[in-house]
């Protein structure tokens, strides 16, 4: 597990870090100079119920508050420390205000340097030290009275700590590994390095995930944990990966190495925003602020949500508009800070890392904002498939659940009556219904508009309904065995429609029917029968709706007396022969292959015949089923 330090500076979070893991955490030369922690510090070691602790030490100065933030949104526990002679001061309560926005709950206090000062005073410190935890999210954290210098107290220390860390819940492996980047370095003879704490999934050597923003494809060459390598790396363990497609000049920190999907890069996100009692007033609309998410800070421009500012102390539904994408998804803590000057004053939790433009004070999206919040997965995924077909993949963006989850909330749904599949979309039953009503009024718009036409194809059926080509053609099928439309090709008409021909038209049909007869047994293509004919494709459908033409193929038709002499000849072979091939059926009609075959798959098609290897058997006709 990893544990992150707060406090004031000069209140020997290092100090107290070197104590308890034998590392000294500042690593910058300027750090060790000054004696002032600058940036994120780490180090590690084993508790004594054998478990491993990463730790991050943070700088407690009010100038690196943004480095603070960089290293504490992924930590297990704080160990809060709080000089005995000096108190609670005022970086103590900044980085307590931080604690609670990002809603961590576990922790130990350590009243440092002990040793300065006598029992009574170290008792008027750990009354102040409590009374400034009250109501916050440490405010059960035990105690604990220590001496780096001295080393008394590092013990009860180690031990409280463990016991802490022993109640909190494994990380679970979700297969969506993510790691926001707080270092990058080059190692000689390995090239980029960063660092970070996992979370989401396992990482292994040989992955290939993606740096977020840009999504750019790098891949895993190495692994390493408190300075071990290591194949695989799971959930929860504070790593630094070597990298190879990228270098330090297109990595930084900030940036978000995951896996495909387990964060999204946006740009506007909403969000519940809580604002600190002590924030000096309400933000006011458009105003800019300093927003941290993992190890990223960005300037975010508030769209307040509600109608009303929130006031210090209060919290509403927020919009933040980013000056640079950021890699993001729902459930990521954030914290604002005020820019100038510098202080934090609230934060909250993403509800949707891909934020659409929304009005202000529209009770129905503040509606779906509080559904999503509450983060049930069928909600989610109801209110993504309220309006409109998606696929599984934009569900699962819409909703920001994982594929896994979202594909079993589908399944679920679909079983209780409440959602559908169309092809490669799933829709709500509502939707779907409303669609096949919008098919049924639009093919009945166009047979009252031009009745002389055929039906309408169903490319021009899904744009007037606005609908996906290839869910309008299942909606299509299902209607034509409900008999509410006819199929003709890959056009759909009212199933009670047909065609009206003018007398020229009905001259040019008989020509038609009389050309492809002629034929005999190998009649023309529909092409040239027509050109003769002078007709058009229209006309052709015309007729085969009327029934008086079938199409077995796009350019091969038949008279409805020449497709019946041939069914007849097809049943004749069948009464013989329990099946047959397109040899014997050619051989029986006196014609080619070509024509054998494009009879047989029509047949198939209709459900007459069904193909199994080379040869067909009889399934019967509707009559015969029937």
């Amino acid at each position: 597990m990893t544990v992150g330090t707060a406090g004031h500076v000069d209140h020997g979070k290092s100090t107290l870090v070197e104590a308890l893991t034998s590392i000294f955490p500042d690593r910058l030369a300027e750090e060790r100079e000054r004696g002032l922690t600058i940036d994120l510090g780490f180090a590690w070691f084993t508790l004594p119920g054998g478990r491993e602790v990463s730790v991050i030490d943070v700088p407690g100065h009010e100038r690196f508050v943004s480095n603070m933030l960089a290293g504490v949104g992924g930590i297990d526990a704080v160990l809060l420390v709080i000089a005995a002679d000096e108190g609670v001061m005022p970086q103590t309560r900044e980085h307590l205000d931080i604690i609670d926005l990002l809603e961590i709950d576990a922790g130990v206090v350590a009243l440092t340097k002990a040793d300065l000062v006598d029992d009574e005073w170290a008792e008027l410190v750990e009354e102040d030290v409590r009374e400034a935890l009250e109501g916050r999210t440490l405010a059960d954290a035990p105690i604990v009275h220590v001496s780096a210098q001295s080393r008394t107290g590092l013990d009860e220390l180690v031990e409280t700590l463990d016991d802490v860390l022993a109640q909190r819940p494994p990380r679970l492996d979700r297969g969506g590994a993510r790691i926001p980047i707080d270092r990058v370095f080059t190692m000689p003879g390995f090239g980029t390095v960063i660092t970070g704490t996992l979370s989401g999934g396992t990482l292994h050597v040989g992955d290939q995930p993606r740096l977020y923003p840009g999504a750019r494809s790098v891949r895993v060459r190495g692994l390493q944990s408190h300075q071990t390598t290591i194949g695989a790396a799971p959930p929860g363990r504070r790593v630094a990966v070597n990298l190879g497609g990228t270098s330090p000049s297109q990595t930084r920190r900030g940036d978000v190495l995951a896996v495909e999907d387990a964060v999204f890069e946006t740009r506007r996100i909403d969000a519940r925003l809580r604002m600190l009692p002590a924030a000096a007033r309400a933000l006011k609309p458009g105003e800019d602020v300093s927003l941290h998410i993992g190890a990223a800070s960005r300037v975010a421009r508030l769209r307040l949500l509600e109608r009303d500012p929130i006031p210090p102390g209060g919290s509403g539904w927020v919009q933040w508009r980013l000056d640079a994408p950021i890699a993001a998804r729902r459930g990521d803590r954030y914290v604002i800070r005020r820019l100038s000057p510098a202080a934090t004053i609230g934060g909250g939790d993403v509800v949707r890392a891909l934020a659409r433009h929304a009005p202000r004070g529209d009770t129905a999206i503040l509606d779906a904002l509080e559904r999503a919040a509450a983060g049930d997965a069928a909600t989610l995924v109801r209110d993504a498939l309220a309006d409109r077909l998606v696929t599984l993949a934009e569900l699962a963006r819409r909703t920001e659940l994982d594929s896994e989850t979202t594909a079993q909330t589908v399944t679920d749904l679909t079983a209780g009556g409440e959602a559908r599949t169309l092809r490669s979309y799933v829709g709500s039953v509502q939707v779907i219904e409303n669609l096949t009503s919008e098919l049924l009024s639009a093919l009945r718009t166009h047979h009252e508009s031009d009745p002389g036409a055929t039906g309408l194809r169903t490319s021009d059926l899904a744009r007037t309904m606005d609908a996906p080509a290839d869910a309008v053609g299942e909606l299509a099928a299902e209607a034509a065995a409900r008999g509410a439309v006819r199929l003709d090709g890959p056009r759909v008409a009212l199933a009670g429609h047909r065609a009206e021909l003018t007398e020229a038209e009905q001259r040019a049909a008989d020509r038609l029917l009389a050309q492809l007869d002629q034929g005999g047994s190998t009649p023309p293509s529909l092409a040239l029968a027509l050109t003769a004919a002078g007709g058009t494709p229209r006309l052709a459908s015309a007729l085969a709706q009327d029934g008086r033409l079938v199409l077995l193929a796009a350019d091969i038709a038949l008279s409805s007396r020449t497709y019946e002499a041939w069914l007849g000849a097809v049943r004749e072979l069948f009464e013989s022969a329990p099946s047959v091939t397109v040899r014997e059926v050619r051989d029986a009609l006196g014609t080619s292959r070509k024509y054998a075959l494009a009879l047989l798959e029509y047949l198939d098609s209709r459900a007459i015949t069904r193909r199994v290897g080379d040869a067909r058997l009889w399934l019967g006709e509707d009559s015969e089923r029937d």
